[in-house]
């Protein structure tokens, strides 16, 4: 008899549904920064940023975070170069966890920060599955997400 999880479908159903917690949770945030003032956001943060990096170059990284959030959530969600979004999203996450918590403070596994890692990842290297634009769009039909 033949499993029904390891069908495309259900692997597609499964990148879905890690798609769009996270694509939320990026779009939220970014709003969120956006409604409150990118400025404000900016001069909070800055005093997270680490010391080795040129202030010039941190400030104008902060200025730009809360638009790469929105972005990336909205890709996530819609699984619109979704890998892209992967990518961009697991470097953000590691820019910001070694800027707030640092490597030496990390608890791992646990750390939320390491899941969210672990999902962008995920979406990285696998792709949206063929519930997405990407899947429409570029159409992978011949391809699977789960090895037979």
């Amino acid at each position: 008899m033949r499993n029904p999880l390891k069908s495309d479908g259900a692997a597609s159903l499964g990148l879905l549904l890690a798609r769009l917690p996270m694509g939320l949770f990026f779009l939220l945030l970014g709003v969120q920064k956006l409604h409150g003032g990118v400025d404000k956001f900016v001069g909070y943060a800055q005093g997270y940023l680490p010391h080795w990096m040129p202030p010039d170059l941190g400030v104008r990284y902060l200025q730009l975070v809360p638009y790469f959030e929105v972005t990336v959530g909205l890709m996530l969600i819609l699984g619109l170069l979704t890998r892209l979004a992967g990518l961009i999203g697991a470097l953000m996450v590691l820019s910001f966890t070694i800027a707030v918590t640092g490597v030496r403070d990390l608890q791992l596994p646990f750390h939320p920060n390491l899941i969210y890692l672990g999902v962008l990842l995920t979406l990285f290297f696998v792709g949206p599955g063929k519930l997405s634009v990407d899947g429409f769009l570029f159409g992978r039909g011949k391809r699977s997400a789960t090895p037979d």
